[in-house]
């Protein structure tokens, strides 16, 4: 018999990694899965504190109403999502169902908070340390759980995200490698924020182009978010060439960026396993970006691409050098992360291990 699943994520019109992640997956399209949306990104802060008490109560009425076996529940470990889910999970085993969490992001600053916080401590041991099952993105994260009050008889799973591999029927090596000896095109996709390291990749671009100035290369930044704006400006004011600020790419339009693009530079402060890395892996773009997260778990040192724990531009624009300037490297880190990644962070494989960790589950006691 079929598990019935409750999934509580955003609202999966928003932007963002867990909503790509379920809309990639599609799970709620299955007859015996459900989906809760716990945000829908009001920012006003009344509005969004009217619309979670809401979400409690509708919450309480569809789990009472539906039934579902298993609540699963995407927090990460930051402050906003901290308190809200850990109601969530708190109401879920009132009502005495099954609880699965699902760690999307780590913010290791907040870690230390609820280590040393008495109040987000209890909190944490009352709530996420009671969950039936763990999902992480890295082994690591398994041990900070650990560390902070999770029994080691829960069972955890480790997991990846998803790569959507939609267009993956018009990737043309050949022609993608012929392009990379003309012109070199480096990729910037994610949510334009400081802590995402958006200056660091255009300083690491300026640095590179300066030094190798007969090398022609462009840097296409793709996503939207708080520091576009400045973004575009800093660039303008640096004068920087051969920037392209695209916005929130989106169907023909990601396809051209991900098809168009040679390598990845992610200099995230701070991650879970971004889905990002996972989508430009299976189209073979190498990737640079720092170590944080489960990215070590994923980007094996000069192999498929390298890592490093510095926030120093010039740290970033001597990786891309590595690459940039050896074309059998660049080669064949391309086909090794197409490969990995087709094999195991595509739709369907993703999808049916998150199945199987669906079918694990006993009934829960009536």
């Amino acid at each position: 018999m079929k598990k019935r699943v409750l999934i509580l994520g955003p609202d999966l019109r928003l932007m963002g990694g867990v909503a790509n992640y379920y809309r990639t997956l599609r799970l709620h399209e299955l007859d015996n899965i459900d989906y809760f949306a716990v945000n829908d990104g009001k920012k006003s802060f009344f509005k969004k504190l009217k619309r979670l008490i809401e979400n409690y109560f509708r919450f309480v009425r569809k789990v009472r109403l539906q039934q579902p076996d298993i609540v699963h529940v995407n927090p990460s470990l930051q402050r906003n999502s901290f308190y809200r889910d850990a109601i969530f999970i708190m109401l879920t085993k009132l009502l005495r169902k099954k609880v699965i969490v699902f760690f999307r992001g780590w913010r290791e600053d907040y870690e230390e908070k609820v280590r040393r916080n008495f109040v987000q401590k209890t909190l944490f041991r009352i709530s996420y340390a009671k969950a039936d099952t763990f999902i992480v993105l890295s082994e690591q994260f398994q041990k900070k759980l650990h560390q902070m009050g999770v029994s080691p008889t829960i069972p955890f799973f480790t997991e990846t995200t998803v790569a959507d591999s939609t267009f993956l029927n018009e990737l043309n090596f050949p022609l993608r490698f012929a392009q990379f000896k003309k012109e070199v095109v480096f990729l910037f996709l994610a949510r334009v924020e400081k802590e995402k390291g958006i200056y660091i990749a255009i300083d690491a671009f300026k640095i590179f182009s300066k030094t190798h100035q007969n090398r022609r290369a462009t840097l296409i930044i793709a996503g939207d978010g708080p520091e576009l704006d400045r973004a575009k400006q800093y660039a303008e004011k640096n004068a920087i060439p051969n920037i392209q600020f695209t916005g929130m790419v989106t169907g023909e339009n990601k396809k051209k960026v991900l098809l168009d693009a040679h390598i990845l530079i992610f200099p995230s402060y701070t991650e879970g396993l971004p889905n990002t890395i996972l989508e430009c892996m299976v189209y073979g773009m190498p990737v640079i970006a720092r170590s944080t997260g489960g990215i070590p778990d994923i980007i094996r040192q000069g192999e498929n691409g390298y890592i490093t724990d510095s926030f120093e531009p010039v740290v970033f624009s001597g990786l891309l050098e590595k690459i940039v300037f050896d074309q059998a490297k660049y080669e064949y880190m391309s086909l090794q992360n197409h490969k990995q990644a087709k094999e195991t962070f595509t739709t369907e494989i993703v999808k049916s291990r998150i199945l199987k960790i669906y079918h694990s589950f006993e009934m829960p006691t009536k």
